[in-house]
């Protein structure tokens, strides 16, 4: 089992990603609306090309780490993630004029960063504690959720993006150092990466043909997929200010606080299929109410129910995946081939997603933007219906 304060810098780490994530997420797209005339077409090139080079990096660096330097790796990936931002603030309003350049450094960063950072979560903590640990992470991370938006939306409001920035850098510099707190784990013994050996083993059983089925789904709506960002324009649309966008992001994170807690507390050990399946089926339901009746109201509504429910499909998606990653299916010998396989899998359908919303940037057409969010929301259906099928591996 993870020690307990290794397992809280951990969660400290992750918390300090959360706050960039979130100014790099909604407030970097509302950037790309201010400053680029192209702006859907813009942010949908930017991130089809940071999640291809994520997936590139994510087998060289799962190759470099098969049996030694995770620690190392990952602290590259912090210091990456931190030139990563300066050069968003160098490059201000020209940002849009280097897209190449950002989408490399964020595509290297992110690889470097998630893939140890994904294998101590496996590795540093046992399946039937998983749960638990993994709700109390959710929590603080919705916390930070709570508390941000608003207070970077009255910064940028306030004064400038790029001052912001400079605090996001200050947090980036806190993450470094805490990442030298963290132990290196003991070396295993050398093996080479095998991956297309790896794929063939597993591709043969059907829960982790489930998980890569999740993957793709969840890299479409859930996991920085372009659902959260058609989200971010149509509310920034309607509301106007960085400030409204933060009020109503953090909002909808309080109702999702809750619904992680009592998930915590009903069903740790329990079958959680019946609320996986709702999770799946109300945000179809509120969309169609949205676009039917079409009003800020109806919008609040439908943003509600994306943000509660998708956050209950990422938890019970994270517990099965992390669980199967330390099980006898998966084991030391072929996990970073698994690992490395699925983040494949999650940033294909991070750019299948915003290939659509490519479409949709080159189109300028409203139609097809509501086709494409109904695509997309029912994309959750498909990821949740999938989830509950397979096993918790708890034990």
């Amino acid at each position: 089992m993870i020690k307990k304060n290794e397992g809280n810098i951990i969660i400290a780490i992750s918390a300090m990603k959360k706050i960039m994530t979130i100014f790099l997420g909604p407030f970097l797209t509302t950037y790309f609306i201010k400053t680029s005339q192209e702006s859907i077409a813009d942010l949908s090139i930017y991130y089809i090309f940071s999640y291809l080079i994520l997936a590139i990096s994510s087998f060289i660096v799962a190759a470099l780490i098969k049996n030694k330097f995770k620690i190392g790796m990952f602290r590259i990936g912090v210091i990456l993630n931190f030139a990563y931002i300066i050069s968003i603030i160098l490059l201000k309003e020209n940002l849009v004029n280097h897209l190449g350049i950002i989408s490399l450094m964020y595509g290297i960063s992110a690889g470097a960063y998630w893939f140890p950072y994904n294998l101590f979560l496996i590795n540093k903590i046992d399946n039937q504690d998983r749960t638990e640990y993994t709700v109390k992470s959710k929590i603080v991370s919705s916390i930070i959720a709570i508390s941000c938006p608003v207070l970077l939306g009255s910064l940028i409001t306030i004064t400038n993006y790029e001052l912001t920035a400079l605090i996001i850098l200050f947090v980036s510099l806190v993450q470094i150092f805490l990442s030298f707190l963290l132990t290196p784990e003991k070396e295993s013994d050398f093996s080479k990466f095998h991956l297309i050996k790896t794929w063939k083993k597993l591709k043969n059983n059907e829960q982790i043909r489930k998980i890569y089925l999740v993957e793709f789904f969840i890299g479409m709506n859930v996991s920085d997929g372009s659902l959260g960002v058609l989200m971010t324009i149509l509310i920034f649309n309607s509301f106007k200010t960085n400030l409204n966008l933060g009020v109503i992001t953090s909002l909808t994170t309080i109702l999702s606080i809750i619904a992680l807690r009592i998930y915590g507390k009903i069903y740790k050990n329990k079958n959680d299929k019946n609320i996986i399946i709702l999770s799946s089926v109300l945000p179809i339901i509120t969309v169609l109410i949205m676009l039917i009746y079409q009003n800020n109201i109806t919008l609040i509504l439908y943003n509600i129910c994306y943000v509660l429910f998708t956050s209950l499909l990422s938890l019970t998606r994270d517990i099965r995946l992390l669980n199967i990653s330390n099980s006898k299916i998966v084991n030391k010998d072929n996990q970073c081939e698994f690992v490395s396989i699925r983040e494949c899998i999650l940033n294909l359908g991070r750019m299948f997603s915003y290939g659509l919303l490519l479409l949709v940037g080159i189109m300028n057409n409203e139609i097809l933007m509501k086709f494409t969010l109904v695509i997309l929301t029912l994309s959750i259906f498909i990821t949740g219906l999938n989830i509950s099928k397979i096993p918790k591996n708890d034990s």
